[in-house]
């Protein structure tokens, strides 16, 4: 259990991340508390206040790495003291909500509460990034793997795919299709493929630009992937 000390009297009051017993957290806590913070504050601002390398950053994240006392310190600078409660309560909740019982987690529930995330446009741009920043490795050897060289070019067989071959909600509006070339030429044209072009998009203030480029990615797994390029238009 934490134990946390109170200062008071003549004392000035430390920061509340002073008094913890840090010894105590266990390593599911730290990487509970590492994942909260990045989702809070994206992987690279975490990065930087920890002063570690990208290489550092993914092991720490993965559990290939331990993150030790003076880490764990400099990551409770940048969250609240009831935050901090609150990460370390969140198993309870979701025992309480019946996801998790006994230790193992409900998936015919969870898969519902995924559906109704994906549904949600704020909350499924959280579940993106946290994908992208916390399995970036994976994502990497899976580009390599499968589109090696691919250029993003716009096509008439692109537009065709956007309006007649996607399986769900078609793109057959006009100024809707010449918004996402717009987008396209501008942001993706010409760019190849890649764990870099991923992140960029990803991290875009312009919510727009993912939808574009998730269409493009279904488009190149509809004309099979590495095994065909998409034709210029």
């Amino acid at each position: 259990m934490i134990i946390l000390e109170d200062v008071v009297g003549d004392e000035a009051v430390k920061p509340w991340y002073e008094v913890l017993n840090l010894k105590s957290l266990s390593e599911e806590d730290r990487a509970r508390i590492l994942q909260y913070v990045v989702d809070k504050h994206g992987r690279e601002t975490v990065q930087e206040v920890l002063r570690v390398s990208r290489a550092t950053m993914w092991r720490l994240l993965n559990g290939k790495s331990r993150l030790d006392d003076e880490r764990l310190k400099l990551l409770l600078t940048m969250i609240t003291e009831e935050e901090f409660r609150r990460v370390l309560e969140a198993r309870k909740v979701l025992e309480a909500a019946g996801l998790v019982r006994d230790g193992y987690i409900d998936y015919p529930l969870a898969l519902e509460v995924v559906k109704l995330i994906l549904r949600d446009e704020y909350l499924k741009n959280l579940v993106l990034r946290y994908v992208v920043d916390t399995y970036r490795e994976d994502l990497r050897k899976l580009l390599g793997m499968s589109f090696a060289g691919i250029k993003l070019e716009w096509s008439e067989d692109f537009e065709n795919f956007l309006s007649e071959r996607k399986k769900r909600r078609k793109v057959r509006d006009p100024e809707t299709i010449s918004y996402y070339r717009n987008l396209f030429k501008k942001h993706l044209e010409g760019r190849e493929l890649s764990e870099e072009l991923v992140e960029y998009v990803a991290n875009h203030r312009n919510g727009w630009l993912r939808n574009v480029f998730r269409h493009y990615v279904q488009y190149l797994y509809h004309r099979g992937g590495s095994r065909q390029r998409p034709s210029a238009g």
